[in-house]
């Protein structure tokens, strides 16, 4: 079908004619589509990543500063930064309760937390969303709570200096950055 130039297409959603996990675990299940286009097209298998829920808290001291951590990600097999984020475990009421116990766990701060955005980490392949929480006035009321499978650091760094850290690849995490970006323009602090 020849289409103009301003001519739209109708898009519709597939179907799925069949579908199965094909690795299931407390972390991730891979779900295995066989999906039908609108058109007709069959695509077999469509790989669907099923993750829980995530946090990502932007903490905003009075100061204008961003806490930022540091810690290894063994996917990338590097140490990087990254804002306080985490899972939305079973037994948090709701994704403030999420971001409220990840932030305290992983840097012993409490703040003002309002949501400020929620984003899909990829809508082509994951089911799950990111809530994206502004912490304002910031409070030290614990020390961060010892995980072996996590050592963390965390500091609060001068927005500029975030920015340059991003420009430098030292900063990589692009659902950070864009949690980062949403946060900062809700808050007015991005210039």
């Amino acid at each position: 079908m020849k289409q103009g130039k301003n001519t739209k297409r109708i898009i519709k959603p597939w179907k799925v004619t069949r579908s199965r996990y094909v690795l299931s675990d407390k972390w991730i299940k891979v779900r295995a589509d066989d999906c039908e286009t609108s058109d007709g097209i069959k695509i077999s298998p469509y790989y669907v990543l099923e993750c829980q829920d995530w946090v990502h808290m932007v903490v905003v001291n009075k100061k204008g500063q961003i806490l930022i951590t540091e810690q290894y990600r063994h996917g990338a097999g590097k140490i990087g930064h990254e804002i306080p984020c985490g899972t939305i475990d079973s037994e948090d009421k709701n994704p403030l309760d999420a971001a409220k116990r990840e932030l305290l766990e992983e840097t012993g701060y409490t703040g003002d937390f309002s949501l400020v955005g929620e984003v899909s980490p990829n809508t082509a392949k994951n089911s799950n969303k990111i809530f994206i929480f502004l912490v304002k006035n910031p409070s030290k009321c614990n020390e961060p709570q010892e995980d072996h499978t996590e050592v963390i650091n965390c500091k609060f760094i001068d927005k500029d200096k975030v920015w340059k850290m991003i420009e430098q690849g030292k900063f990589q995490q692009a659902l950070c950055v864009a949690s980062l970006a949403i946060a900062l323009r809700k808050n007015k602090v991005l210039d």
